[in-house]
């Protein structure tokens, strides 16, 4: 068996907090439920029956587990992927997609097990349909798993689309024999697969009526051959005078280390390549940094791509690292509160402006180059 315990989407200043409460609430009625003597009335009266197909029970279901090993089965998935997928939505959007996947689930029993009289209950169908949305906007996604087998336990780390695609294949052959048989047993793999169709679809639909960020990278994209798009990073510090050179037709030369390859691939010109190393590198070394000029060089890559998560933790780590090394890390200063401006211009979450304010302190005290610490006082002037 495998089991996934990380994933590689980036911190993100926008927190989960539906997610969090979802999961919150499952583990609250679970305990109001199981420790009650009425817990099997419970289940009866609010579980979905087919039989008894009652409208209320498609929603109130998918709050109620039949045991621990129930609940914490599907917290963890729901709490592993979900954040990131609320986060592409937005908390509403993904509220209601969230229960949408969760009833679309119940349905597909009740499509192929109508006369059943067995009580459907648990937040499996939504969080099936959960993971078909992380899937479509998220295929290039590494999950870190665990192989163990009797004795034999191994980690590695996969791309999202196999472990995913693994775990729905697997719900998949069992809706088949389960409905082969004709019977529904405990686990209801039907209510699984349809739930992953739905989140699916509805990831799919919402990213073409642009009601959520396509960033070029999504399931279908992949599958096309047109996941991108692939920017290459021309602009180099030349806003603070800064010249960051390197050949464009230079080839990498052979290097120990992670580190190394990602510094020749800047050096050499093949930022794409470097971004997605540094991806790669950060993703299994938390506290890893590069030199100071490319460790900016690859932040400003990943900030110019869209990659805000990826470009604000390079950033922290060259304040972090080299915080007296100027003009990089009064630049990175600025270019990180500009980066949080943008994203409080668009959500208008004030809660990180003291943080925003102080990098601009920063910046306006210690960069040498006086157009940019001017730059920084007006933006702080701004938020006053």
């Amino acid at each position: 068996m495998f089991f996934p315990y990380a994933d590689d989407n980036p911190p993100h200043r926008r927190q989960a907090w539906v997610n969090s409460a979802l999961i919150a609430i499952n583990v609250l009625v679970f305990l109001q439920t199981a420790l009650s003597p009425s817990f099997m009335q419970t289940i009866m009266q609010y579980g979905f029956i087919p039989a008894n197909f009652d409208p209320l029970t498609l929603f109130t279901s998918l709050f109620l587990h039949g045991g621990w090993m129930h609940l914490a089965g599907n917290m963890w998935f729901l709490y592993l992927f979900g954040d990131n997928v609320e986060r592409r939505c937005g908390h509403l959007l993904y509220l209601v997609v969230y229960l949408i996947c969760g009833v679309g689930g119940d349905i597909s029993l009740y499509l192929f097990f109508p006369n059943s009289t067995v009580p459907g209950i648990g937040a499996s169908g939504a969080i099936f349909g959960v993971l078909g949305m992380y899937l479509f906007f998220f295929p290039r996604n590494r999950v870190k798993v665990v192989f163990a087998l009797l004795f034999f336990v191994r980690f590695a780390t996969i791309g999202a689309v196999w472990v995913i695609g693994m775990w729905f294949l697997i719900e998949l052959i069992s809706s088949g024999m389960q409905n082969a048989r004709g019977i529904q047993t405990g686990v209801a793999h039907l209510a699984h697969s349809g739930g992953f169709v739905v989140g699916a679809v509805l990831a799919a639909l919402l990213t073409t009526l642009g009601l959520v960020e396509n960033d070029g990278n999504s399931l279908w994209a992949v599958l096309t051959g047109r996941a991108g798009p692939r920017h290459v990073y021309d602009e180099d510090v030349s806003d603070a005078n800064y010249q960051l050179e390197r050949s464009p037709h230079a080839a990498p030369v052979n290097v120990p280390d992670e580190r190394g390859t990602i510094v020749a691939l800047l050096h050499a010109g093949r930022i794409d390549e470097a971004r997605r190393a540094w991806r790669r590198y950060a993703f299994d070394n938390h506290e890893g940094v590069l030199p100071v000029r490319e460790q900016l060089e690859v932040a400003l890559a990943m900030d110019k791509h869209g990659e805000r998560g990826i470009a604000r933790d390079a950033y922290e780590r060259l304040i972090k690292s080299y915080p007296t090394a100027q003009p990089f890390a009064a630049e990175a200063n600025l270019a990180l509160a500009g980066m949080l401006l943008q994203e409080l211009n668009e959500s208008g979450n004030t809660h990180e402006v003291p943080l925003i304010q102080g990098l601009l302190r920063q910046a306006a005290s210690t960069h040498p180059q006086q157009t940019r610490r001017a730059l920084a006082e007006k933006w702080l002037s701004a938020l006053a």
